[in-house]
């Protein structure tokens, strides 16, 4: 068996989320980013390496990207040195998306409490960036998992129970990248039909055993 779960983008909770996503709020730049070529501005939710390099790669569509951090940047030092050199960019350390509001089917105004008080910003889309939740709640007690829920397998791609493989973005150490989880999927392919070829007497695994 391989377990490949995948992932969810984590969400603000704030409101007015969930009825503008896809409607100018997204959980990909490179997905979507291309869709607003030529807009005066762009919000990049996130302190962390995901959003800081999805903000720069915004920078070839909009004339400014804001980042707004709920606290200090987590991301590494060369990455916030570029954000806080680059001309195109604005962070905003301390600052706390409150809500989202859209007219007529697309993002038209963002309000945010900052160190300086409420703003209003008005930027043709938002990026959230705030991490991943793996979907393996249902694997709970089954096989091991490591503290946030990602699956952990061994080199081999092996989880804690003989007989059962992990590939893609849920496993532990992965890169979070489509080409990575493809290769994730090969390699463990290999794996089982190594396991296979050594156990060639079985004929089912007892995940309880």
């Amino acid at each position: 068996m391989i377990l490949a779960p995948g992932n969810a983008y984590k969400r603000l909770g704030a409101d007015g989320e969930d009825d503008l996503i896809g409607a100018g709020i997204h959980y990909c730049a490179t997905c979507d980013g291309p869709f607003y070529k030529g807009a005066s501005e762009l919000l990049v939710v996130g302190g962390g390496n995901s959003a800081l390099e999805e903000g720069l790669f915004l920078t070839q569509f909009a004339d400014r990207v804001r980042i707004a951090a709920r606290g200090e940047l987590t991301a590494a030092k060369v990455l916030q040195d570029k954000v806080d050199h680059h001309p195109r960019i604005t962070v905003h350390r301390g600052a706390q998306v409150e809500s989202f509001a859209g007219k007529g089917g697309r993002l038209t105004e963002v309000v945010v409490n900052t160190p300086d008080g409420e703003q209003r910003w008005q930027p043709a889309g938002a990026f959230i960036f705030i991490g991943l939740d793996p979907n393996t709640g249902w694997l709970a007690g089954t096989v091991d998992l490591d503290r946030w829920g990602f699956l952990v397998t061994d080199v081999g791609f092996a989880t804690s129970v003989p007989g059962i493989f992990a590939a893609g973005d849920a496993r532990a150490g992965s890169t979070k990248q489509l080409g990575a989880a493809v290769g994730d999927g090969i390699a463990a392919l290999i794996a089982i039909r190594g396991y296979l070829q050594a156990h060639s007497d079985l004929r089912r695994v007892d995940i309880n055993a």
